[in-house]
């Protein structure tokens, strides 16, 4: 790519890119607005969250994605905004995607069932893919199948498992579940204490209750890993808490240390916070707070005490 000279002052800020950026394919490239369909959502990647743009052409189910933090960094070392464009232009209309044929290598059970992962939804949000995808209720969230892959072309991905695929195996939907939940277990799941990365300039009142990040450390979305409920009491045992347990989002969970004092309606509320953010609108996982007790060897709904449990919709 060609490098314009620019000046620090001339240069948007990361999220004024993203606006002009997503401006120019809406409006500025017919060649894109005719052939593809262009989304985008938070995508997690090397245990951190990037704004993805998907560029999917029609009739195809496999997409490539773009990250604009890449873009960006093209851009402040002198690409111009219509150079960065013509990058994904480029590629798009250029390289041999692979079309529904890459799915139709998908036929034999023997050869995904290894490849079957979990991953967690919301309901509300997910109603018009969920009538046509087996999966597990799990409070207000859904669990879903889908075939992890390594591909040459478009990297790493995965796609959702539907009835056609289920139809073409003929396997069981609890045959399936059951082979992706033992394929699930050969995946670490970690847990960063938010307290670590607090700023030394200003130390944390040791009063503080302890907030976690828990999730899958693994190149797909980590969120699924609450469904671990032996894993959940083994790290609650060991830091000696019960938790409260928000669902921030598809890629993880928090877990809040329970505490007397830490009220309904303040987790609610900040539950509430992180669901207003447009940013992560797409990877909205749950509208419901949860509590992990030791004692009982439940997740429960704070809101009515009733344990959650996966079953068949």
């Amino acid at each position: 790519m060609n490098r314009n000279n620019q000046t620090m002052p001339e240069r948007l800020s990361f999220q004024d890119f993203m606006s002009a950026f997503r401006a120019q394919y809406e409006y500025g490239v017919p060649k894109l607005r005719n052939r593809f369909t262009i989304s985008e959502q938070m995508v997690h990647k090397n245990n951190k969250n990037l704004h993805g743009i998907i560029v999917r052409e029609h009739g195809k189910s496999i997409a490539p994605v773009f990250y604009y933090e890449d873009l960006y960094d093209s851009y402040c070392e002198g690409a111009s905004l219509d150079e960065c464009m013509n990058e994904v232009v480029s590629f798009v209309t250029t390289s041999r995607i692979p079309d529904d044929s890459f799915r139709q290598r998908l036929t034999t059970w023997d050869e995904v069932k290894d490849l079957l992962i979990l991953k967690l939804v919301n309901i509300k949000r997910n109603g018009n893919m969920l009538s046509h995808t087996p999966h597990m209720i799990f409070g207000d969230m859904a669990l879903v199948m889908q075939v992890f892959m390594d591909d040459d072309v478009l990297g790493r991905g995965a796609i959702t498992v539907d009835r056609e695929l289920m139809d073409i195996w003929q396997q069981s939907q609890k045959v399936a579940f059951d082979h992706a939940m033992d394929n699930m277990k050969r995946y670490r799941i970690q847990t960063l204490d938010l307290l670590d990365y607090a700023d030394s300039k200003h130390p944390v009142d040791p009063e503080t209750p302890r907030i976690y990040v828990y999730a899958y450390d693994s190149p797909f979305p980590g969120a699924s890993a609450i469904i671990r409920l032996d894993k959940m009491l083994e790290f609650a045992e060991e830091k000696n808490m019960d938790f409260y347990i928000l669902p921030v989002s598809v890629h993880e969970v928090l877990m809040i240390e329970y505490r007397n004092d830490i009220s309904h309606e303040f987790l609610y509320s900040m539950l509430a916070s992180i669901n207003s953010d447009q940013d992560l609108a797409d990877n909205m996982m749950s509208e419901s707070v949860y509590l992990l007790h030791r004692d009982s060897k439940k997740i429960v709904n704070i809101s009515d005490n009733k344990e959650i449990l996966l079953f068949t919709a």
